[in-house]
């Protein structure tokens, strides 16, 4: 995404919102809340947020490789004082990373105080903060021309990592993932404008100036003892509003746009996985036909009968528990499904050994399923046996009844091998008639199988030597058929990068200190015995 911004502006909103985090470490400083960190920490409140700024900032952009001259001059010209040691000549690079990853890894104490603060006065400092810092470091990324997959992808990691720091009971007081994710994917992010938007339209220009006011003055920030105040209230729009944030919330939003957002999300995942391009198309064409359904019955056309369960084939490893993941959320979207949780299960989970117990058993997953999908892998183990003593009939035909009872807000997806599958179908009248939608799941290309290889060392902080992968490339087409199923695709390429990690802590241990260079690098001598 090209930014619309010019460099003086990206550097006005990040100074804007270098401003709005100061007056909440004003607002908690003026409330004793730092007293106690200061004794500890040693360092000024302005201080820890000019250090915490520059950490993430700076992380960033080393995980992006973004940090040249324009980046160093925006991060220093936002903050007002150098702790991360970023314009010191002769600062090495790692050092640097060194110094900012050891700053982002602590908890963020002060979005910990904002939680804190927001519990006792009801009020929303924890949301304000995390707005403000993704403001700032929105403007980074566009100054860098570098609103990316990579830079969003960072963003999303750092909101969830910090998200867990600020839960204070209410949503309507928290940034939530969706509205990071919309203001990472949007090219206007600017907090005081947004804000100002909102209390514009919900008040008068005299209230209106009062509150920017108010927001200006760290002291006078409103608690919610003002009748007047919009506090979890409905403005004259119907939308809800924070009290003094400035969270991205200007348009009111309608259930059909917040539903259309985490939809636009899920399909991005889906699009994000490697490889699956045959499953990517047959989702994409059920969830068509399902908007489809909901066009005819919106002009009062004969409804469509669809089924929504499906059978899942192929070998181990080869996503279909994650593809169940998405379709058990994507569904939820699209109004099949209430909850959109997914619950994963097995033979062993459906079978008891004793007569009537069975039955018990499947109602009891079935129970906890109810409002999302049912994921029953290695399902044609249920099928197949007759030997006395055995229920997995018992636990096929309780299946069936369940799945009849709760047709309008369950979901059952089976999976296995395709030949066996087949066989379980037929062991049922009732299952042939509610399976019609079957996704065959290809084993991995030797292509993919290498790219999720590096992808699993990529989120470990590790990169791959070219010779390195080209060995494993080699050893993957070494395998015959047979070792192909065994191999267990991505899972047998877990199980290969964790004999790598192995293979490179033998080897470095066994000298001085490794340089952090050594640490972050698997070399051919990493994968030879693999």
């Amino acid at each position: 995404m090209h930014s619309s911004y010019s460099t003086e502006t990206l550097h006005r909103i990040g100074n804007e919102n270098y401003n709005n985090l100061n007056l909440l470490c004003s607002l908690l400083l003026s409330e004793g809340y730092w007293e106690t960190p200061e004794s500890v920490i040693h360092k000024s409140i302005e201080e820890v947020l000019d250090l915490y700024i520059q950490a993430v900032a700076v992380s960033l952009c080393n995980t992006c490789n973004l940090l040249g001259e324009a980046e160093t001059g925006y991060i220093l010209g936002v903050t007002k004082k150098d702790m991360l040691g970023l314009g010191t000549k002769g600062q090495r690079d790692e050092e640097l990373s060194d110094a900012a990853q050891k700053v982002i890894k602590s908890p963020p104490i002060l979005l910990q105080l904002c939680n804190l603060y927001d519990i006792e006065k009801k009020d929303s400092l924890a949301a304000q903060f995390t707005n403000s810092l993704f403001n700032i470091l929105l403007a980074l990324t566009d100054l860098s021309h570098a609103r990316n997959r990579d830079t969003g992808s960072f963003l999303m990691a750092y909101y969830k990592r910090i998200s867990v720091f600020y839960n204070n009971g209410n949503d309507i007081y928290r940034m939530s993932e969706r509205e990071v994710f919309r203001k990472i994917n949007s090219e206007e992010f600017n907090a005081t404008s947004l804000y100002l938007k909102t209390i514009n339209r919900a008040a008068g220009e005299e209230e209106h100036q009062r509150k920017k006011d108010n927001f200006r003055n760290a002291g006078q920030l409103n608690h919610g003892n003002d009748p007047g105040d919009f506090v979890n209230r409905k403005d004259i729009t119907g939308q809800a509003t924070l009290n003094g944030s400035s969270l991205p919330r200007a348009e009111a939003e309608t259930e059909e746009e917040v539903q259309a957002d985490r939809l636009s999300e899920l399909l991005t995942e889906l699009d994000d996985l490697i490889g699956l391009s045959n499953v990517k198309q047959e989702i994409n064409s059920l969830i068509n036909l399902i908007k489809m359904k909901g066009i005819r019955e919106e002009y009062g056309m004969p409804a469509m009968n669809l089924s929504y369960h499906m059978v899942y084939t192929g070998n181990p490893g080869t996503g279909k528990t994650t593809i169940a993941r998405l379709i058990a959320e994507i569904y939820k979207e699209l109004g099949i499904l209430s909850k959109g949780n997914l619950v994963e299960t097995d033979r062993s989970g459906l079978v008891a050994g004793y007569v009537g117990q069975t039955a018990l058993k499947v109602k009891e997953v079935v129970e906890e399923a109810l409002g999302g999908v049912l994921f029953i892998d290695e399902a044609y183990s249920l099928a197949g046996n007759e030997l006395a003593g055995d229920f997995g009939k018992e636990a096929v035909d309780a299946l069936v009844k369940l799945m009849e009872d709760n047709r309008d807000n369950l979901v059952v997806i089976v999976a296995g091998y395709t030949e066996e599958m087949r066989t379980f179908l037929k062991s049922n009248t009732g299952l042939i008639s509610r399976f019609n939608r079957f996704i065959n799941f290809p084993d991995y290309t030797i292509e993919e199988l290498t790219a999720i290889l590096t992808l699993m060392a990529k989120n470990s902080g590790l990169s791959i030597e070219e010779e390195a992968v080209a060995h494993v490339r080699i050893y993957l087409s070494t395998l015959d058929k047979l070792n192909t199923k065994e191999f267990g695709n991505a899972r047998g390429i877990r199980n290969i990068f964790e004999k790598i990690l192995v293979n490179q802590a033998n080897r470095l241990i066994s000298s001085t200190k490794p340089t952090k260079e050594q640490v972050e690098t698997i070399t051919l001598a990493d994968v030879t015995n693999i």
